[in-house]
């Protein structure tokens, strides 16, 4: 059975759904392997990401424009290649090392498992990346959503409860109506402080020791947790 009173699935994608890790470090280690230069692509990868994190939150507090990610992706990339000089890149080459992020291959369950839980739910997108981002890398996984909210549209940008609302909102729904799913708990306290239902799914994030940490919380916070897409699909319908 559904659980009862959610009528709607919002989904965190980067990390949840799309594997940003494999996929950047997969392109990073061509391009190294191409200019014959020694890179280590999972710091890389921890780097860029980490630091799109840390300028987002300057743009949370206003001390940054307003930006999306698309923007924070181009300048933290010449932060990091300062850092991981080894591989010099010019401005044509850097822009097109930026659209790796419009072509995230996602895990491998959860094409199909979105698509199941559409039977059941209204299932839409809730992200900090860009709405291109979303749009580009569902495309090329052939993903269909219900809809798709880029926090670059909404009042504030996600762990802010305002985003959470804002979303139910939209959808015409009170926010207990509406089950965040995410890999990230950091993620889901945010939805949980703002009345939603919230459901944990584990990813394989490739945290290791040399990239940051996210905030761990108990999984007993959270309505639902699944070790995999499909023992959600099977917790949820």
């Amino acid at each position: 059975m559904k659980i009862p009173g959610v009528k709607a699935l919002t989904f965190d994608v980067g990390g949840t759904v799309f594997d940003w890790r494999g996929t950047i470090e997969a392109e990073l280690q061509a391009l190294s392997s191409t200019r014959n230069v020694e890179l280590d692509a999972r710091q890389f990868a921890s780097d860029w990401r980490g630091g799109m994190f840390a300028k987002l939150a300057l743009v949370k507090s206003g001390e940054l424009p307003r930006m999306n990610a698309d923007e924070i992706h181009h300048m933290v990339l010449d932060e990091v290649l300062e850092t991981h000089s080894s591989l010099e890149l010019s401005r044509d080459e850097r822009d097109a090392l930026i659209q790796i992020w419009h072509r995230l291959h996602t895990w491998p369950d959860a094409v199909e498992s979105v698509h199941k839980l559409r039977g059941s739910y209204t299932v839409n997108v809730l992200t900090v990346l860009s709405y291109a981002i979303a749009v580009d890398s569902s495309k090329f996984n052939h993903l269909s959503w219900d809809g798709i909210l880029s926090c670059e549209f909404l009042e504030r940008y996600k762990t802010d409860a305002r985003a959470y609302q804002q979303a139910a909102e939209l959808l015409r729904l009170e926010p207990d109506e509406v089950m965040m799913v995410a890999a990230h708990t950091g993620d889901l306290m945010g939805a949980k402080g703002a009345g939603l239902k919230t459901a944990y799914v584990y990813q394989d994030d490739w945290i290791t020791e040399q990239s940051p940490r996210e905030p761990v919380h108990s999984l007993d916070n959270f309505d639902v947790s699944a070790k995999s897409f499909s023992e959600l699909v099977e917790k949820l319908t």
